[in-house]
């Protein structure tokens, strides 16, 4: 190599790096001015925005760009009051309740929604997140609005629907089988836990937003008797026991009979916690016996029934003994009379076997003087005549036409004896009665005299009795009406001869059947 080449290679070496200076420099400047393009960019584009929404910022398809926050607030409130507001949706992993927003105390928080909705393209304050939000042409940017809930009107909603939600646990009991008593085991329940269900949904629409389902929380609720195996066997000792019931018709000489076994007493019996909590007992529910002998009465039929008053604990007295028999009255209906043309006060009383006086206290509101056709009357019921259990094998029969009075005990005429019933101005009434009560002498102040060996029959109105009684004395010390016995002479009672009166006065007991015909 010659010294000419040597020399050249330097002079080469330096325009090289020329150029590499030259490109580095433009570079930077080119750098430099899109750096300050960029913060001019940054600086200059949002400065409309200093105090506004960013464009293209959405929340509840309402559009807040380029608002103020108070304008977005107003623009907001209007916009939601319009807004068809949505449910708040409950679940019990089966059902679902559907609750609307306003009930259940749910509404937009606008101030805290316009502060996000503000804050959008603020808290990342990269140019690229910027730009993008300036200028989007495919969609929108939708803000998260923020909820808060009224946990009063949330609680209100959820008491509402505890009742209808919850289920009431299963106590063990006991029940038939055919003949066989079995052990049925009691069931938990559930019962609404209403603080820990508002809890969380108090959390979740703070958080999330009530677009959500919301699962019913519950709490477990243990039967109050799980198991009643240890009272069985009292209970099958109960059972042993036979009930008879039984009630005579004295209008239809009806006699209705029941006998109560198994399978109606085990619906009585009711599986209870001993207050020392040793185990469960059987006790005997007074209102289920109640319901047996109501039903009972409804077989009947006709309006009639069974005089129950006191008679729960009749039958519940036979029970707990062991079983044995109960004998119950049977009532009959008040009765309706429509007045026909003729009809006065002493026809109706003559048709319906009912003393005037009685007809009267049941129409306190009518004046009997003054009937008219097609006027109601309420008639007692025939109850009012007979309030006594009957005496077996004892009847007393009195023959207004024949002017006699036969005794029969077990069948048989024991006695036939002439009277004297009332006269036509004070008749005596036909019916079915019976012996009320007794009086050795009774005293009738409306005519001043004595009335010996009375036997009260029927109740003419108020404190006044018709009955049978032997040959009344004025208060002068005379006697009425001797002789006359064979034909109408009273006012209203039947006559008998001193002697007959005291034999039928000491053989009439207190309830022994009375008809006048």
């Amino acid at each position: 190599m010659n010294d000419e080449q040597n020399e050249a290679r330097p002079t080469r070496r330096g325009r090289g790096c020329l150029s590499t200076y030259f490109v580095a420099g433009l570079l930077l400047t080119l750098g430099a001015i899109g750096l300050f393009a960029a913060w001019t960019v940054y600086k200059v584009v949002p400065r409309p925005y200093k105090t506004r929404i960013y464009p293209n910022v959405y929340v509840l398809n309402v559009d807040l760009g380029g608002l103020t926050p108070g304008e977005a607030s107003e623009h907001l409130t209007e916009a939601f009051s319009h807004y068809d507001a949505g449910l708040l949706t409950l679940s019990d992993g089966e059902r679902a309740w559907a609750v609307p927003w306003a009930e259940a105390g749910l509404r937009l928080d606008v101030e805290t929604t316009v502060q996000a909705a503000f804050a959008v393209g603020r808290a990342d304050r990269g140019l690229e997140n910027l730009l993008s939000i300036l200028n989007m042409r495919e969609g929108r940017y939708e803000a998260a609005p923020v909820f808060v809930i009224d946990p009063g009107k949330a609680r209100g909603v959820l008491e509402q629907l505890a009742p209808e939600v919850s289920v009431p646990p299963t106590d063990a009991t006991l029940h038939l089988e055919g003949d066989q008593l079995i052990a049925v085991p009691g069931q938990p329940g559930q019962a609404l836990d209403i603080d820990a269900t508002l809890d969380k949904i108090i959390t979740t629409v703070t958080h999330l937003g009530p677009d959500n389902q919301f699962a019913l929380t519950f709490q477990i609720v243990p039967p109050h008797i799980a198991d009643t195996k240890p009272a069985q066997a009292q209970a099958e000792e109960m059972l042993n026991a036979l009930v008879h019931i039984s009630t005579y018709d004295w209008l239809t000489d009806e006699t209705f009979t029941w006998t109560l076994g198994r399978d109606v007493l085990v619906t009585w019996l009711r599986v209870e916690q001993t207050e020392d909590g040793n185990g469960p007992s059987i006790q005997v529910a007074e209102e289920a016996v109640q319901a047996t002998l109501e039903s009972l009465a409804a077989e009947l039929g006709e309006g009639r029934g069974l005089r129950l008053e006191g008679a729960t604990g009749r039958v519940l007295n036979v029970f707990e003994a062991g079983g044995g028999a109960v004998d119950f009255r049977l009532t009959h209906p008040t009765r309706t009379c429509v007045v026909q043309s003729g009809d006065d006060l002493t026809t109706i009383a003559a048709r319906f076997g009912m003393p005037p006086g009685l007809i009267a206290e049941a129409n306190p509101g009518i004046d009997l003087d003054w009937l008219y056709v097609g006027q109601e009357l309420t008639i007692p019921s025939e109850d009012v005549l007979k309030p006594y259990p009957p005496v077996p094998g004892k009847q007393i029969v009195i023959s207004i036409a024949e002017q006699r009075l036969r005794v029969y005990e077990n069948g048989q005429v024991l006695y036939d004896w002439p009277v004297s019933t009332g006269i036509a101005s004070s008749p005596t009434y036909t019916g079915e009665f019976q012996v009320l009560n007794k009086n050795e002498n009774a005293y009738a102040s409306q005519w001043d005299l004595w009335m010996p060996h009375f036997i009260a029959v029927y109740r003419a109105g108020g404190d006044t009795y018709n009955g049978i009684h032997g040959l009344p004395i004025l208060s002068s010390g005379r006697r009425l009406w001797e002789g006359a016995l064979g034909s109408p002479a009273s006012y209203g009672c039947i006559i008998l001869g001193i002697q007959e009166a005291e034999t039928l006065y000491n053989w009439a007991d207190i309830g022994v059947s009375v008809i006048i015909e």
